[in-house]
């Protein structure tokens, strides 16, 4: 299996599992606009590790993860229908874990190895 260049996960904090089946896409800025380069789904571990054909460099990216489809299959209310994180990339031969830790009301996130 190949791992792209930037990786993400999302773990559900109020129930201590991995939260599958979030729809997550990455874009890139440039120009002065966003341009979607790579869309996935989280597995059964809450991973999207393989979902980037695009050839990466330096420069400013983000991820966008649609939280609220998430908790209404679950019966649960959210307080965010969405997520977005932007961070930097400045150095393409490194690998670029951005996790999400979420709940119902509240996220955090990090820069992961």
């Amino acid at each position: 299996m190949t791992k792209s260049k930037i990786t993400s996960h999302i773990l559900d904090t109020e129930i201590g599992k991995p939260a599958r089946g979030v729809n997550i896409s990455l874009e890139v800025f440039n120009d002065g606009a966003w341009t979607n380069i790579g869309r996935g789904t989280t597995d059964n571990d809450g991973r999207v590790i393989d979902w980037l054909t695009y050839d990466i460099k330096e420069g400013r990216y983000k991820i966008s993860f649609e939280v609220e489809d998430y908790f209404k299959s679950q019966g649960r209310e959210s307080f965010y229908p969405h997520v977005s994180i932007e961070f930097y990339l400045k150095n393409t031969n490194e690998h670029y874990h951005v996790p999400l830790l979420l709940n119902a009301h509240g996220y955090s996130t990090y820069r992961g190895s």
